[in-house]
Order: C-alpha cells, then sequence, then structure tokens
C-alpha cells in the first residue's frame, strides 16, 4: 500500500521509518512549517500541560524552568521527550488529544496554577480550565502553511489517484491541504481521489475538520503513526 503523508519537515523522516518498516510505500511533502516564539517565563507553576512533541523539545531546550511543575503531556511520544531528560511521573491522558485530557484532568488541577504551553493553534477546549484554576496560554511556536513546488507535485499525485491511503495529523494539516488545492483549482479532483483511498484522521478535531470539506475519515484507537499502523494494517 502507498500512503501520503504531510507531517512538517523535522518529523517527516521519523514517520516514513515507522510505516516503511510497516511495509508500506511512502509519498509525503510537508504541509505545515514551524516558527519558534520568543517568550517571558516569569511565573511558576503547579502543573504544565504540554500538547506536543514539539512543545516538549522547546521546552526542555529553552525553558527548563517550567520542568519544576508537574508535567501533563498529550501523547506518550510527547511524554517521552521529557522521561527522557530524567523527569519523572509525566501523566498523559487515556486518549491523546485534549478533550480527553480536560475531561479526565480538570478536577484535579481545580484550584492550581496551571500554564499550556502549545502553538498558536490549539485546542481552544483547553482553555476551559480557566473556570477552575488559573491558566496562562504560552505560545512556543507558530504553525504556517507551506506552500511550495515539492507541495503542488504531491497534490497533484494525490489528486491522480497515486497513493491508497492518507494521513491526515492535525486540524492545519488539513486546511493547509484543501488551501492549496483550492488555489490549484484541484478541490473536485482531489475530492474525488480521497473517496477512493483510505482517509485517517489522528484525533476527533482533525476528523471534524476533514468532515466541514465532505470528508470521511478512520480515526486509529490510539492517537499515534503506530495506531496509524494498525488501522492500515486492518
Amino acid at each position: 500500500m502507498k500512503v501520503a503523508i504531510m507531517r512538517p519537515e523535522k518529523y517527516i523522516d521519523e514517520t516514513r521509518k515507522i510505516l516503511e518498516e510497516n511495509g508500506f510505500e511512502i509519498i509525503s511533502a510537508p504541509f505545515l512549517k514551524i516558527e519558534e516564539v520568543e517568550v517571558d517565563i516569569s511565573e511558576s507553576y503547579d502543573y504544565v500541560i504540554v500538547t506536543s512533541q514539539t512543545s516538549a523539545r522547546i521546552v526542555v531546550e529553552r525553558y527548563p524552568e517550567l520542568l519544576k511543575g508537574r508535567i501533563i503531556a498529550i501523547g506518550r511520544k510527547t511524554a517521552s521527550v521529557f522521561e527522557g531528560m530524567g523527569v519523572e511521573n509525566v501523566e498523559t491522558p487515556s486518549k491523546f488529544d485534549s478533550k480527553t485530557l480536560y475531561e479526565e484532568f480538570h478536577q484535579k488541577l481545580r484550584g492550581k496554577r496551571v500554564a499550556i504551553v502549545r502553538s498558536n493553534m490549539g485546542d481552544p477546549v483547553l482553555l476551559k480550565l480557566k473556570e477552575f484554576c488559573d491558566v496562562d496560554e504560552i505560545v512556543v511556536y507558530r504553525i504556517e502553511f507551506e506552500h511550495g513546488d515539492k507541495q503542488r507535485e504531491f497534490l497533484r499525485r494525490v489528486a491522480e489517484g497515486e497513493a491508497e491511503a492518507i494521513v491526515f495529523s492535525s486540524r492545519m494539516m488539513v486546511r493547509s491541504f484543501f488551501s492549496l488545492a483550492e488555489k490549484l483549482d484541484l478541490v473536485d479532483d482531489v475530492k474525488n481521489a480521497l473517496k477512493k483511498m483510505r482517509v485517517v484522521a489522528i484525533g476527533p478535531p482533525t476528523k471534524s475538520e476533514l468532515e466541514r470539506y465532505g470528508v470521511d475519515a478512520v480515526m486509529p484507537e490510539e492517537y499515534t503513526f503506530e495506531g496509524v499502523v494498525s488501522i492500515l494494517k486492518s
């Protein structure tokens, strides 16, 4: 099976390895780019919520003072960034999305001082924690669309039906993909191609975003690329 992936440049090789080791052929192009943002950390926190591997890496490299708080990480790989630095007792929700984190931790966080460390496009559901505790949202990177020759070629290959499956790992990835399709006047071609493919959405927000464009997608039980492998093999 040939699988199309669109992760940022920093993570494409890692994802390619996971899929290729499981027998899949890959076509890829990064549809998002990451721009780090300089922030001033002048407060201390009881809990620090970290929503992605990128956020975790930035915290470890640039804002180690945040490690004084207890860490809640969305995802095993996000948690592993901290565990690799010897940070103990990193907690994760049972499913790796913001909604599950909110549902499972909001009572525990009641009355606490909490930092949410993430991108400028984070899920607004976590801001509901302000009803229960003192929250600062700390944006440490921005996500922007990446639309160049590589992405145009990738989109044309998808529209021509070259891939048998495609994986969307975030809402912004869906928006970037269809934004370029609109620029190239390929929206109808792309939608027709997706109807014949296995479309995989990592997490409910990504699935909902695809539905806005009229695209049905399946979700892995675990919101990781290991979970994607399981659903593609099934």
